[in-house]
């Protein structure tokens, strides 16, 4: 090995830093909760499935892959339908969040709802928030929600 010092500093200080390199990466990109790829290897799991076969021509290929993506658009559709029709009780009396009501999924609701809670703990600045929930999830994140708290302002549709 042409450099021993060098590699055995490598293994012993920046791999054991490795996970918090990209997390902090991870938190300035748009993921939308994607940080695996486990999402993919299931849908390329599914997709093997429903063309049961590596030979084929690219027509029957084809119909095979609009039958899955009819299927899964069908189970998401059903999926958001329930989301959208069933708000939980603690979002219905807040005021800043009436505007999302039958719009957004249940799970939204919470990441706004989370981001609320957190920019009454303290007075926000910019500076202080991160905006993690803007970059990673393209939510409101809590500066958003301080600032438009403190004008009097409520959320809207289109800060999501």
């Amino acid at each position: 090995m042409p450099f021993p010092e060098f590699i055995t500093y490598v293994e012993t200080t920046i791999l054991n830093l490795k996970e918090k390199f990209v997390r902090a990466w991870m938190n300035n990109v748009l993921h939308l909760g994607c940080r695996t790829t486990n999402i993919v290897e299931s849908s390329h799991g599914v997709l093997k499935k429903y063309l049961r076969s590596s030979v084929g021509d690219l027509a029957s290929c084809w119909d095979e892959i609009d039958k899955m993506l009819a299927v899964q658009f069908g189970e998401i559709q059903g999926s958001f339908g329930r989301n959208k029709t069933v708000l939980e009780h603690k979002y219905k009396n807040i005021k800043m969040m009436r505007e999302f009501e039958g719009y957004v999924s249940r799970r939204t609701l919470k990441f706004i709802y989370d981001e609320l809670k957190h920019s009454k703990t303290f007075a926000f600045d910019k500076e202080d928030c991160g905006c993690v929930q803007k970059t990673s999830f393209g939510l409101p994140c809590a500066c958003i929600i301080a600032m438009k708290s403190n004008q009097k302002l409520p959320l809207v549709l289109d800060d999501i």
